[in-house]
């Protein structure tokens, strides 16, 4: 960490961690680092900028890399777990490149030699922590106070982590710099289907608050004996799924829940649902319900302060505990109201690109080393 002293450098040797692209499947963080890259490479490097991709492989996702871009492939033979901290931490240790820039939580302990830039992506386990497993937990609490001990700059995938890190861990608001996520706009338009259903997408888990989404659904069925809704839930299993599904099993109304697992291709899921339901206990950020924006899907979201600030007033908000809430929110999507979330929705992801992202990301790191 070079904080407090005076960094400045001729020309750049940038490090970034891409090992997370590694995985076969992509949720928040991995499409994250994905997006994130890949308008990193197509914005010009200065004359004096070199960028290596650590990873255990290439991921051919990204493509060919452009002129002053190249591999540094890291094998850990033998051992499945422990690459970032044992292989990765050796090769910066032996080779430092002047900037080492970490887009997920984990910043490798031999990362001693360099300027070190991090992307926090939040302090969930702080907020609530009864979501997690110990382990996870722990793991979660070292590798963010590892993060803001020895990161130079901090970027914060928004206003909300931002505040929690200067209010929690006490993090100087010059060494943070925000980098808003942005979406990769499809164009594709809502084709609502019958049965008409609501959808949730990410990891099948207790923080996602599931279990009280599908209370929800199951007090509305109640209420609308008439009423066809069906609940979709997509995305892989996470901590605490082995509980939703005994919950789903327990549902007067399960033969209507339908869990998809992983889908890779969310754009016909997406458009063919009537609303969007998003009913997380704490988020980061909150990207799926832009991307339900761009496909023409209403939103309705639990009231609190990264959704908040993510949708504006493009969704109907309702408390992550108020199940009354969230059955008047169902109740109040009329056509008309749909049609103007709908409108709302298009004008708010405006404000997001990827590409407005990368360049915000690239003045940060350059930032922290005058070049």
């Amino acid at each position: 960490m070079l904080t407090n002293a005076v960094c400045l450098l001729v020309s750049m040797i940038l490090g970034i961690e891409v090992n997370a692209l590694a995985r076969t499947q992509y949720t928040g963080v991995e499409n994250y680092v994905f997006e994130l890259i890949s308008e990193m490479k197509k914005l010009p490097l200065r004359d004096s900028e070199r960028v290596f991709l650590y990873s255990s492989e290439v991921i051919a996702g990204l493509g060919d890399l452009p002129t002053g871009w190249e591999w540094k492939i890291l094998k850990l033979p033998l051992i499945k777990k422990g690459w970032t901290h044992l292989r990765l931490s050796f090769e910066l240790l032996v080779n430092p490149p002047d900037i080492f820039f970490s887009p997920a939580h984990e910043i490798p302990l031999g990362a001693l030699r360099t300027t070190i830039v991090n992307t926090i992506h939040d302090i969930a386990f702080v907020h609530v922590p009864e979501v997690y497993t110990f382990f996870v937990r722990l793991r979660q609490r070292l590798a963010i106070w590892w993060a803001v001990r020895v990161a130079d700059k901090i970027l914060c995938v928004s206003e909300t982590t931002c505040d929690d890190l200067v209010s929690v861990y006490k993090v100087p608001v010059n060494r943070i710099r925000i980098t808003r996520l942005g979406m990769r706009r499809i164009g594709i338009e809502s084709n609502v289907r019958l049965p008409h259903y609501l959808l949730t997408i990410g990891r099948v888990e207790t923080k996602k608050n599931i279990e009280f989404l599908i209370d929800v659904f199951d007090a509305y069925c109640a209420l609308h004996p008439k009423s066809d809704l069906m609940l979709k839930i997509a995305g892989k299993p996470g901590d605490g799924a082995d509980r939703i599904m005994e919950r789903i099993k327990g549902s007067e109304f399960k033969d209507r829940i339908e869990v998809l697992g992983y889908v890779e291709d969310m754009n016909d899921l997406l458009s063919g649902a009537w609303a969007y339901t998003f009913p997380s206990s704490y988020e980061g950020f909150g990207l799926p319900a832009l991307e339900a924006m761009d496909a023409g899907v209403p939103v309705i979201a639990s009231d609190i302060p990264a959704l908040r600030e993510v949708c504006a007033d493009s969704a109907i908000f309702a408390s992550p505990t108020d199940a009354d809430a969230w059955i008047d929110a169902l109740e109040a999507m009329t056509d008309d109201q749909r049609a103007l979330l709908i409108r709302k929705g298009y004008e708010r992801i405006k404000f997001f690109s990827w590409e407005k992202t990368a360049q915000k990301t690239w003045k940060a790191i350059r930032d922290v080393c005058k070049i």
